[in-house]
């Protein structure tokens, strides 16, 4: 038999509150993901995703000692490209605009707001895993490509990235 996609994956799920750690993991166990690493702040999370290396991170964007937010700038800072470039979910109760644009501009690959639906969780898992955004550095940014469009642009509009 053919294992899924999802069997072979390690997600780590990062969030302060015990009950959406435990309500995420959950999910992702009744998706038939292999393997789901739990942390409770983003200090915890980044000792724990250099011990496993995993594939997908889900993060919570307010805890304390240290956020969503550093923890994904943090990620993306790694000087290893294959680490840098793991998909980053963003999970908040936040919606407004700004707490969007901040997650984007930390190099956040998706946001999910809460209530989590397993439904958008699995659909933000698989547009992250199938169709992967190329990670650009900038001197101000490190993160996906925020273009979906993958047409070049050409001329003063286009702006001067690396991509990794």
């Amino acid at each position: 038999m053919a294992r899924s996609l999802f069997e072979m994956l390690t997600i780590l799920v990062v969030d302060d509150s015990l009950h959406m750690r435990r309500l995420i993991a959950r999910l992702l166990d009744v998706l038939g993901v292999g393997q789901v690493i739990v942390a409770s702040d983003g200090e915890e999370a980044w000792a724990k995703f250099l011990e496993h290396r995993p594939d997908v991170v889900i993060t919570d964007a307010a805890m304390k000692p240290t956020d969503g937010f550093v923890l994904a700038q943090r990620l993306r800072a790694i000087g290893e490209d294959e680490l840098r470039a793991v998909p980053i979910i963003m999970v908040s109760a936040h919606s407004e605009l700004s707490a969007v644009e901040r997650a984007r501009d930390s190099g956040v690959t998706d946001f999910i707001c809460k209530p989590v639906s397993p439904r958008l969780l699995y659909e933000r898992l698989v547009g992250a895993l199938n169709r992967p955004r190329k990670l650009i550095e900038t001197p101000n940014f490190t993160g996906p490509d925020r273009r979906i469009d993958a047409e070049a642009i050409d001329g003063p509009e286009r702006r001067q990235v690396t991509y990794i």
